[in-house]
């Protein structure tokens, strides 16, 4: 390692040898040789890994008088898939969907009503409550804000790792969501008038109502629902959902026979699908398919009842009231529900206790 001067040239060179006997030889750009000498100990830095580069970065521009330039804030999502590949992270195709909308979600608010945020230096506190109280605003569900929020708080904080003195507002802003706003049952009067708006709106919203009526099932596994996991003849569905497969919990239902009937005759009307709800699943996979099925919220407002109080996930707090009101034991209410631990849940796999599930079942009609 050392600095010296070109013949003729004023500004300082330096030569360093890596640990494979390779020479680099740059000009430090600068006549000043305390300036030139922070430039070569950077650069041995560097090539010893012994900062981070951003870091690194930020040293010799703090050394050049070079003022960082600010980085848009469509850019976030770009530099956050970046990130991903360089540190080998791997998310499913759902997740990473997800962060995508609330990222640009966030960036076209920014654009339209708060420009001071605009640049990701600038998304401070203040821009990051502005943006929770917008979503608010529009009438988004508690776990829904929860939700943006979450994703852009782990977006911040990959990004805050390759960048000196990047805040990361959002987890001072993320709201807390609890069942009590988003948990209510329907009343046996709202069922009755929501299964006639699903059938009447179509598109596979009625069966997908019964299937979640008389299983409690999430829309995630609804949507998804494969013929592989339906036994007709035995009468039961043995399925595990996304939100429980990292617990390797796995639920056994037994078909209520309302809900038999109406499965057999999709089964019938349709022997090719590989899904139960094709319309359901390709939307759910590919949520910008102009021919999926719409939104629940419009069977909601069909059978005239509030969306703002309402979701499709109140058909799984619907099924758990009925067995409640059934007097189901609560073991079996938690397994039928997959609301339990997996150590519990494995005792409930035995052949044996599917006539008490399908009594539990039935009871709850």
């Amino acid at each position: 390692m050392s600095l010296y001067r070109q013949p003729g040239c004023k500004n300082w060179t330096f030569q360093i040898w890596t640990a494979d006997r390779k020479r680099i030889r740059k000009s430090t750009e600068t006549p000043d040789r305390a300036k030139a000498e922070i430039i070569e100990r950077t650069f041995l830095m560097a090539i010893k890994g012994q900062a981070e580069p951003s870091r690194l970065h930020a040293m010799l521009d703090a050394v050049c008088g070079v003022k960082p330039t600010a980085t848009s804030i469509d850019d976030v999502w770009p530099l956050y898939t970046d990130w991903l590949k360089t540190s080998g992270r791997e998310l499913t195709k759902q997740s990473l969907a997800n962060r995508a909308v609330s990222v640009r979600r966030f960036a076209k608010w920014t654009h339209e009503s708060y420009p001071a945020a605009v640049t990701l230096e600038a998304v401070d506190r203040a821009a990051a409550t502005a943006f929770a109280t917008y979503l608010a605003g529009t009438g988004a569900k508690g776990k829904t804000r929860q939700n943006i929020i979450g994703d852009l708080s782990i977006v911040w904080g990959a990004l805050k790792r390759t960048r000196d003195g990047l805040n990361n507002p959002w987890p001072l802003v993320r709201p807390e969501a609890n069942d009590s706003e988003r948990g209510k049952a329907f009343t046996r009067e709202q069922e009755t008038a929501l299964l006639k708006a699903a059938k009447n709106t179509g598109k596979g919203w009625y069966l997908a109502c019964q299937i979640a009526r008389y299983t409690g099932l999430r829309y995630s596994s609804v949507a998804r629902l494969k013929w592989e996991d339906v036994d007709l003849e035995a009468g039961v569905i043995r399925h595990t959902p996304p939100k429980t497969k990292r617990h390797n919990i796995t639920v056994t239902i037994p078909l209520a026979k309302p809900l038999h009937e109406e499965i057999k005759a999709a089964r019938a009307e349709d022997t090719k699908a590989t899904h139960v709800l094709p319309l359901h699943e390709k939307a759910y996979q590919y949520r910008k398919l102009k021919s999926g099925p719409g939104a629940f919220v419009t069977v909601l407002k069909a059978a005239e009842i509030d969306d703002n109080l309402y979701t499709f996930h109140s058909w799984r707090h619907t099924f758990r009231t009925r067995l409640s009101e059934a007097g189901v034991a609560d073991d079996l209410a938690k397994r039928l529900g997959g609301w339990t631990e997996d150590t519990t849940a494995a005792r409930y796999d035995h052949a044996e206790r599917i006539a008490e599930l399908r009594a539990a079942i039935e009871k709850a009609h």
